[in-house]
């Protein structure tokens, strides 16, 4: 499976969308394995903002096998 891009996120939406979900509010999973799920409140933080703070040591969080930490945006 592939972390999925903005672009392709995009697409996800607009599906939604067509399909008569627009105005329904989101929750995301909690971890990778869909053990639960929280609502989503917030937009999209370039990640270069974490890093001015080293917020949460994001860059340990980041896997090269994914993508590198240039190629990653937080959303949520």
């Amino acid at each position: 499976m592939n972390a999925i891009k903005v672009r392709e996120l995009k697409q996800l939406c607009d599906e939604q969308i067509r399909k008569g979900n627009g105005d329904k509010t989101i929750m995301i999973s909690n971890d990778d394995e869909g053990n639960g799920y929280h609502y989503l409140w917030y937009s999209f933080t370039p990640i270069e903002e974490l890093l001015e703070d080293d917020y949460l040591g994001i860059e340990y969080m980041v896997s090269d096998n994914v993508a590198p930490l240039k190629d990653t945006i937080i959303l949520g």
